[in-house]
């Protein structure tokens, strides 16, 4: 074998060690982690809008939202919104959580701006805004 030859493999061998196998286990590496993140996503899509979801309407929502919680006050503002006021003990954080991320699914309502949390003593105060479709 020439001189030659051997530069050129040996350069070869230090690029595959260096670069190439460094790269493919990256790519693997990040595959493997894309489909985690793609099932984890996919989970949360998972939930369907039910067929018999009802149209919002501000007594109606009221009366179910006091199914869940002590007092809810529900106040219609400007732009067709309506703020809605819950209060709660502090142990029902998890209740209202679960409640929040189904009010979509139950009525035709988006939640608009930020949800505001005062704490007082040992309840919790949530106002928010919703804006039905």
């Amino acid at each position: 074998m020439s001189n030659i030859t051997k530069i050129f493999l040996i350069f070869s061998l230090l690029i595959l060690s260096v670069w190439v196998i460094p790269t493919a286990k990256l790519y693997y590496d990040n595959r493997e982690i894309y489909s985690q993140k793609k099932d984890e996503l996919e989970k949360i899509d998972s939930r369907e809008i039910p067929k018999d979801i009802k149209h919002f309407h501000s007594e109606v929502f009221k009366s179910y939202a006091k199914n869940f919680f002590n007092d809810v006050k529900v106040v219609s503002i400007l732009d067709n919104k309506y703020r809605v006021t819950i209060s709660f003990p502090i142990e029902s954080l998890p209740k209202f959580y679960k409640f929040l991320k189904d009010i979509p699914l139950n009525y035709k309502v988006i939640v608009d701006d930020t949800i505001i949390f005062r704490q007082k003593d040992n309840n919790i105060t949530v106002n928010m805004r919703l804006k039905p479709y």
